[in-house]
């Protein structure tokens, strides 16, 4: 079956920019609650605004003043209301992932396994099922779990080879960008294949990263990092709901 963006992620998307949430990282209620702050100072400054037209302006001043304070608060009710919706649909797509996540214990991705969250002290056979996991979400020859060094480092805990045809090289250059950019990335190797690397995050604590490494000559798709990012918070929510 085809992978295909969901309504639910492009309407999310889609108040992320009218509300003036970049899309390229994660959304937290924290960011949320950020935007919702600056929103309110700019419906305060419109109140004062109006206050000073009335009682100290006069003629074309009070009226440009009061038109002003009028704009100022008429944009700061609309954009409240987009971060209403758009937290209503991060709930939406906060419990589908949950859903997701009892699908993937269902499956037997991960049932059975009890190291659990932490993932630098018990990686056993969860890091191999997570890796093998992401290859049934994305084309791969190639899936590893990464996990993150106190020092930036990004060894390789897992590995999933599902060609026989020869090795696929370990480039851990896309890994890194994600732990320096704190978002997913689609990189190309040297020799022509299609990079992907996802951060498994609970809360803004990256635990470990996700990379699928594409046959030669392909390239991954934004759906494709949007599925794996999917499986990224799915298998997190499952590693927590079997502690």
């Amino acid at each position: 079956m085809p992978a295909t963006i969901t309504t639910l992620e492009r309407e999310i998307a889609l108040e992320e920019r009218r509300v003036g949430i970049p899309t390229d990282q994660p959304l937290t209620d924290r960011a949320i609650a950020r935007r919702r702050l600056q929103i309110a100072v700019v419906l305060g400054a419109s109140g004062f605004v109006a206050l000073f037209a009335v009682f100290l302006a006069t003629g074309i001043v009070r009226v440009g003043a009061i038109a002003l304070a009028v704009a100022f608060g008429v944009y700061a009710v609309e954009k409240d209301r987009h971060l209403r919706r758009l937290a209503l649909l991060r709930g939406d797509s906060m419990r589908i992932t949950l859903v997701v996540a009892n699908e993937l214990m269902f499956s037997g991705v991960l049932a059975g396994d009890r190291e659990l969250l932490d993932l630098r002290d018990g990686i056993g056979r969860a890091a191999g099922r997570l890796a093998a996991g992401l290859a049934d979400v994305v084309r791969a020859d190639c899936t590893r779990l990464r996990l993150l060094g106190p020092s930036g480092e990004v060894p390789v805990a897992a590995e999933r080879e599902l060609t026989a045809r020869r090795s696929v090289p370990d480039d851990a250059t896309a890994a890194h960008a994600v732990v320096r950019s704190n978002k997913s990335v689609r990189q190309v190797t040297l020799d022509g294949r299609g990079v992907l690397v996802v951060a498994m995050r609970r809360g803004d604590e990256v635990l470990a990263l996700l990379e699928a490494v594409a046959p030669c000559g392909d390239r991954y798709r934004p759906v494709d990092v949007v599925q794996a990012d999917a499986y990224a918070r799915g298998a997190v929510a499952a590693l927590a709901a079997h502690g």
